[in-house]
């Protein structure tokens, strides 16, 4: 085998990165490329989101138990159901958040994704 040094080392580096801005588009962008478009969140941003969903979740939950409640003539039975139901709601909300796929981490260094299988497979 013969190994051909007229610029194949720069042909592979272009067909990597492109290889990688591919599977993870949302990956930092070399400093010749690097340009700021204001994707990131911030870490209030997050938190804000975060306390949103949870009292959004909740407050759904007690309103429709309250209105249930009413309507049908019971003191606070589904009042509770709903709210803890509600709250359950904005928990996962709050994971889905948390564990989205901007938070997802990037493959590693063997190639493998997160939960283990190749890449290319």
């Amino acid at each position: 085998m013969e190994q051909n040094s007229s610029g194949d080392g720069h042909n592979f580096d272009k067909r990597l990165q492109a290889a990688d801005h591919k599977l993870n588009p949302r990956l930092k962008k070399s400093s010749a490329e690097s340009s700021d478009d204001g994707t990131t969140t911030s870490s209030f941003g997050i938190a804000l989101r975060v306390g949103t969903e949870l009292i959004a979740g909740l407050a759904v939950g007690v309103l429709i138990g309250y209105f249930l409640d009413r309507w049908l003539g019971y003191r606070a039975l589904f009042l509770i159901i709903f709210a803890l139901l509600g709250c359950s709601a904005g928990m996962l909300n709050v994971w889905r958040v948390v564990n989205g796929p901007g938070m997802m981490s990037a493959p590693k260094e063997d190639g493998r994704s997160q939960r283990g299988s190749r890449i290319n497979d």
